[in-house]
């Protein structure tokens, strides 16, 4: 079944494509927008919604691919599944390396594009929602200093006060300080809250 927050997204230089697709969509029960170039679909990116982006490889002047990555410039965040009339294998490898979710050759049947675009959303939505607790735990690590930073990175692994103290050449005193400002910043209460925390920004880190 259809997200009913979910809007697919067309861009084809072919109205007869267009149209086709629309309709499917459509009957299908989702939302759809159409766009004949990916200029016009560009002008109005600040309206886009979550949902996908299904568009065609080879248009005149703005490609596919190079919507693609200006899509990925402006932070743009949707699954996109490209078509072509023509088997390009060096397009849909250059188009899958930079995170297309898939690439369809044209005529694609109906109960294929459903099936693809049901399962690109499901996948990107489960993909952000794993994303947002990382996303959270970075932004709010930030807010500290380095050394506060330092300090939580050494008691999220176990460390007491006195060997943080000998660790970072300074007073077991002075770390509990830190420490005492690092959970305010946090707002949170214990060192499992931290090191949860740290587990999450850690995790975000490696894979960037």
């Amino acid at each position: 079944m259809p997200n009913i927050n979910s809007k697919i997204y067309i861009v084809d230089d072919d109205e007869l494509v267009l149209e086709t697709l629309k309709n499917v969509l459509f009957c299908s029960g989702y939302t759809v927008k159409t766009y004949l170039t990916a200029t016009t679909f560009l002008a109005n990116v600040k309206d886009v919604q979550q949902g996908c982006l299904i568009v065609d490889l080879r248009m005149p002047e703005i490609d596919g691919l190079e919507l693609q990555q200006r899509l990925r410039q402006q932070q743009i965040d949707l699954p996109v599944i490209f078509l072509s009339g023509a088997a390009d294998i060096d397009s849909a490898v250059q188009a899958m390396a930079s995170g297309a979710f898939t690439f369809l050759q044209k005529p694609v049947s109906n109960p294929v594009l459903l099936e693809t675009i049901q399962t690109a959303i499901a996948q990107h939505h489960l993909k952000r929602t794993q994303a947002e607790p990382v996303k959270a735990a970075r932004q709010a690590l930030s807010a500290l200093s380095e050394r506060e930073l330092a300090i939580a990175r050494l008691a999220a692994e176990g460390l007491s006060a006195t060997s943080i103290a000998e660790k970072l050449y300074i007073s077991a005193r002075t770390v509990e300080a830190h420490k005492a400002s690092v959970f305010v910043k946090l707002n949170i209460k214990t060192v499992a809250q931290l090191t949860r925390l740290v587990v999450l920004a850690n995790i975000a880190e490696q894979n960037t």
